[in-house]
């Protein structure tokens, strides 16, 4: 049946790659490796999703939870740009506290974020030691303070993978970008570390209306595969923290330049040696928005639960509304940008 609906949605196109770590199989950065309990539930999920329709009650497969309001960089995009602080706004029980609520909910995967989440390092571990065997942890990252000694300490606590934001295949561009001189430095010193340590590796790009063509993502792309990363994401740049106000967003033809270019090198078997792409882009146009308490959502460095990192407007605190009262309010409220199908 899962089958069936993918085909109606994405019609004959067969993924061509996928990536083995440890024991594991993965074809995105957002569903835990298969085998794994994790795995087979979100499956469940999924079929349940499709047959039952609202009376289904399910609850999201990911928390985005940014656990460190702090960061050395000054970056033009920054979606937390407005709530960075010198001091952390939620205690290491708070935290404590919001996944305790995900797992009660059945939330699988966790996306560890910020600010610059790895200035927090032994709370994050902490965190990554007591929910390892029930979460699958992604960490998202600048790279900013990942040695080598940090990789093997992550691994060791049990993070499955790592996503580090490189934002173009110019250094000088993205250190500018950045607001950080040894930006680009220590972004590429991030990625060969967690690959010697066994840590699935993940490049994020925000595609700005100067990075949407195809020169320039394929010399990212050409860049990503020299660096052995198995996957890379699309983001597109959208006019919320340090660009609210700003003309940003991607215009039609834009758009489709970076879907031509998603879809050829995911389809084509002349690029089956380049990282698998992910586009959230053309997932949110063709099915509607996975946030907004469908498939996911985020919750800020105050605790405030939003639709995505992107689309700003709280319903409630993780310190006085739960998890399920959450997903509820945002269901109900919707994505800002896209339409949200909760049960496609």
């Amino acid at each position: 049946m899962l089958m069936s609906q993918r085909k109606k949605y994405h019609g004959d196109r067969v993924a061509l790659k996928i990536v083995r770590s440890g024991e594991r199989y993965y074809w995105n950065i957002y569903t835990p490796g298969f085998p794994s309990k994790g795995f087979e539930e979100v499956i469940q999920r999924e079929i349940q999703k499709s047959t039952d329709g609202p009376a289904s009650g399910i609850s999201i497969q990911t928390m985005i939870l940014s656990i460190s309001s702090r960061c050395t960089y000054n970056c033009e995009h920054c979606y937390e740009g407005n709530n960075l602080s010198e001091k952390e706004l939620l205690s290491y029980e708070d935290l404590c506290r919001v996944l305790d609520d995900a797992k009660r909910n059945g939330v699988r995967h966790i996306q560890l974020s910020g600010g610059e989440p790895l200035l927090r390092f032994e709370d994050l571990v902490r965190l990554i030691i007591d929910g390892g065997k029930y979460f699958d942890f992604w960490l998202s990252t600048s790279g900013y303070g990942l040695t080598k000694e940090v990789a093997k300490a992550l691994k060791k606590a049990g993070l499955t993978g790592v996503t580090v934001s490189l934002d173009h295949w110019n250094q000088d561009f993205h250190n500018r970008f950045r607001g950080h001189p040894e930006a680009w430095e220590w972004a590429l010193k991030a990625v060969k570390h967690c690959h010697e340590a066994g840590i699935l590796t993940n490049l994020t790009l925000c595609v700005t209306r100067e990075m949407a063509n195809t020169t320039d993502l394929m010399k990212y792309m050409d860049l990503a595969r020299e660096l052995k990363v198995p996957f890379v994401r699309f983001l597109e740049a959208r006019s919320v923290g340090s660009f609210k106000g700003t003309d940003v967003l991607l215009r039609k033809a834009e758009q489709d330049e970076v879907l031509r270019f998603y879809l050829e090198l995911n389809s084509q078997k002349k690029y089956n040696s380049y990282p698998i792409i992910q586009y959230t882009g053309y997932h949110q146009r063709k099915l509607g928005c996975y946030g907004a308490g469908n498939r996911y959502l985020h919750v800020d460095v105050k605790g405030d639960y939003h639709a995505c990192p992107f689309c700003r407007g709280t319903v409630g605190n993780t310190r006085d509304t739960s998890l399920r009262e959450a997903i509820d309010a945002l269901q109900e409220k919707g994505c800002q940008q896209f339409e949200t199908k909760h049960y496609v």
